[in-house]
């Protein structure tokens, strides 16, 4: 299991200075403090054949999968050097499920569905959690993000601690606002983290991601954010990823 860290979105300098034990410099105020952990929606990841060393051969064909479904170029997600391509159904099923996944350069397609009873659009954004290799899809109704962990040429979705789908909160139940990765630990490594913006305070809670399985870690809160950081909170990114720029949606 992965040491979890802290925080939210240091490449886009929403929190700075976290130590390695968990405490969280206040970059607006310079005071430091430590909360529980408050988000009941978190996150996992899963390691790409580039990661592990396997040989870049690519997956399999097994047909396309883009007729029907809004679509754009994404990472490289099964580790033989070309980029891929992410896509999501514009017409939800018969159930109301949204299938989504990635058509790979090499001609698979890789699929999972996303349930959801939300009339707005659906959207979705792959990313790669660490920078070296897990990968995540994050898929959004607009109330909540479900987590799938993208690996061996498959999505599958992260179960949270009593065995549910792992989603994180945007608003709707006072979990959480916005979903963010960051290096906060010093070592180069990033982590998801649930961020939760209230007034001008941000708790961020770390995620402990062990393969199709994650659980809430530490929380730290920053006080005194400002408007640009507490937008950030808002949102759903991952490095110089946004879901609204970088992503997919089924619909207008």
């Amino acid at each position: 299991m992965r040491r979890p860290l802290l925080c939210v979105l240091v490449g886009l300098a929403l929190l700075t200075g976290c130590s390695s034990g968990g405490d969280d410099a206040d970059a607006a105020s310079g005071t430091t403090t430590t909360a529980t952990a408050t988000t009941t929606a978190s996150a996992p990841a899963s390691t790409s054949p580039a990661a592990t060393g396997s040989a870049p051969a690519g997956c399999p064909a097994t047909g396309d999968a883009l007729t029907g479904t809004a679509h754009a170029p994404t990472l490289d997600v099964d580790g033989d050097g070309r980029p891929d391509t992410e896509w999501i159904a514009t017409q939800p099923a018969a159930d109301g499920s949204t299938r989504f996944g990635v058509q790979t350069a090499s001609g698979d397609a890789i699929a999972a569905d996303f349930p959801s009873a939300s009339p707005v659009a659906r959207s979705l954004l792959v990313a790669d959690v660490t920078g070296h290799g897990e990968l995540v899809a994050l898929v959004s109704d607009g109330r909540q993000v479900a987590l799938y962990a993208i690996s061996d040429c498959s999505i599958v979705p992260v179960q949270n601690a009593q065995g549910e789908q792992y989603a994180f909160d945007l608003g709707f139940t006072g979990y959480g606002t916005g979903v963010g990765c960051a290096d906060v630990g010093g070592d180069g490594v990033r982590d998801l983290v649930g961020l939760q913006a209230d007034g001008t305070s941000i708790t961020s809670t770390a995620v402990e991601l062990d393969g199709p399985r994650a659980t809430n870690g530490p929380s730290t809160t920053t006080t005194g954010a400002t408007a640009a950081q507490l937008d950030l909170a808002h949102q759903v990114t991952c490095g110089d990823l946004t879901l609204a720029a970088d992503g997919v949606t089924s619909g207008p």
